[in-house]
């Protein structure tokens, strides 16, 4: 099962994600013809970017997007997938990220994809367009309530196992966390981000 599968929640089983979890796989359903049909006939709501930290004295390969360029880190989208509505057959799009095979967006510290960060869980959080259309992100971690080392809105405030609106202004930090000279001054800032653009 690679990142490029199709995964949602029953509108039912949402309200689920609200109680403490030890996984999302009892949830999860993949590939399913009616959500490919309904992703086929729609246009995306929102595309949501993975991004990663990396030094400048690395040699970037043109393709490579860059999202933010620091003194001394450069901000590069190394993942980039659509959320669709699926409403209409009872489901809810949902983009998973973390260290385990099934999900989307997995925090490998380099593009051979082998060492993953270890500071993100195997099943770290979740991404979702809820009953009201709006995109949520519920930090989980894996046999665990919350993700070891939680997850970071806008590099400030800490979410453990909570479900969180997500304004698209803002962006959630997880994994390892690096040091970087902004215009203001040094800043910690977490390796990876995750940010979503909304598509009209």
């Amino acid at each position: 099962m690679g990142a490029d599968h199709l995964t949602s929640i029953t509108i039912h089983d949402l309200e689920k994600l609200r109680a403490p979890r030890n996984s999302y796989l009892d949830l999860l359903i993949f590939d399913e013809e009616e959500v490919a049909r309904a992703v086929e006939r729609s246009k995306p709501m929102a595309k949501v970017l993975f991004t990663r930290l990396e030094p400048k004295t690395k040699i970037y390969e043109a393709q490579a997007q860059t999202v933010y360029s620091s003194a001394n880190y450069a901000e590069l989208a190394i993942g980039e997938k659509f959320l669709y509505d699926l409403l209409g057959i009872d489901r809810v799009m949902c983009l998973a990220i973390g260290r385990y095979a099934h999900n989307h967006f997995r925090p490998f510290l380099s593009d051979q994809n082998t060492d993953m960060d270890p500071y993100v869980s195997r099943e770290h959080g979740l991404i979702f367009l809820n009953e009201h259309k709006q995109i949520a992100y519920h930090d989980i971690g894996t046999f665990k309530k919350g993700s070891t080392n939680g997850t970071k809105l806008n590099d400030a405030g800490l979410i453990q196992n909570e479900i969180t609106l997500w304004n698209e202004a803002d962006y959630f930090g997880l994994g390892e966390v690096v040091s970087v000279m902004t215009d203001q001054g040094p800043k910690v800032e977490s390796r990876f981000k995750i940010r979503y653009q909304l598509v009209h």
